[in-house]
């Protein structure tokens, strides 16, 4: 469920300071909160100071009445977090829930103060929010929440029925089949409006289905998955130096880098695909690096053949 969530909530490492914010991302937001609530998961990645400076949400601010809000990140919101492209909402519901969610800043880094204890904070400035009434999805938002806008908003689309379509969508494509049966998808919808969001609960909901059960074995491993079941399937023996865990100096991560799976680098917020088509075309690299493997010629990495 941590690449699955990586995918969902997905951030460009390579964009500015995502570089090392990042690192907090994937510990505090992914990993905290792969099998929790999706309403915190939500939350916590929408104030994570990494999604915030890769999306622009730092950028969202209002310090006059001419101000427009940013939309980027509320449009990816919509569009990939919570409802899907065809969830219901509208460009009037983008544009105020932008408005809401002005005024959060990421503390950046200073000359000469690199590892200030505040550098990657992120902070609310009211005088930089609008805090007027808005409407979203039919529900009328008051005026002067301050910050307790961003709780509404992600109150309302957190737990929306269209998100629990889609969510449960890509949990059907992730898990059973690149076209999921649609009464597996409602399912697991059901499930995921059932219990508030529970992960586990919608997990196992949806590992009960007969469509997970009739599907178990036949989905195709993308190139990450692949090797690394390789690894463990083989016992492999990984000899890790100093400085061998950069992508472009060690074996393993030349491979990730060559079948364009590797981590936290997809340039697009939808991140890496999980259907089929997309990763046919690096079916010889994962061909190569068993054949590779089963030899013991990739260098760093050895398995025992006895």
């Amino acid at each position: 469920m941590i690449q699955f969530w990586t995918d969902h909530f997905n951030i460009d490492q390579s964009k500015g300071d995502c570089r090392w914010l990042k690192v907090w991302d994937d510990r505090k937001v992914i990993r905290k909160h792969a099998l929790g609530k999706f309403p915190e998961l939500l939350r916590t990645s929408a104030l994570s100071p990494a999604m915030l400076w890769y999306l622009d949400g730092r950028k969202n601010v209002k310090e006059n009445q001419e101000d427009r809000p940013n939309e980027n990140y509320t449009r990816e919101l919509f569009e990939l977090h919570t409802l899907g492209v065809h969830g219901g909402y509208t460009q009037d519901d983008v544009e105020q829930v932008a408005r809401r969610l002005t005024g959060w800043r990421v503390q950046g880094r200073k000359s000469g103060n690199f590892y200030a204890s505040n550098i990657g904070k992120v902070g609310f400035r009211k005088d930089l929010h609008d805090d007027g009434e808005k409407k979203i999805l039919d529900w009328v938002v008051p005026a002067g929440l301050g910050k307790g806008d961003l709780d509404r908003v992600l109150d309302i689309v957190s737990l929306h029925p269209s998100t629990a379509k889609h969510i449960a969508t890509k949990l059907c494509i992730r898990f059973i089949a690149d076209e999921p049966p649609q009464d597996a998808v409602s399912t697991v919808a059901a499930s995921f409006q059932r219990s508030g969001g529970d992960i586990c609960r919608i997990l196992h909901t949806l590992f009960q289905t007969d469509q997970f059960q009739d599907n178990r074995g036949n989905k195709f491993k993308r190139p990450f998955n692949f090797l690394v079941s390789s690894l463990r399937a083989t016992g492999a023996t990984i000899n890790q130096t100093n400085d061998s865990w950069h992508l472009d100096h060690h074996p393993l991560g030349k491979y990730f880098l060559r079948m364009g799976d590797a981590p936290f680098q997809y340039p697009t917020p939808d991140g890496y695909p999980q259907e089929i088509s997309p990763w046919l075309c690096t079916l010889l690299w994962c061909w190569d690096f068993a054949l590779k493997l089963s030899q013991n010629e990739i260098e760093s990495i050895k398995i025992d053949k006895q």
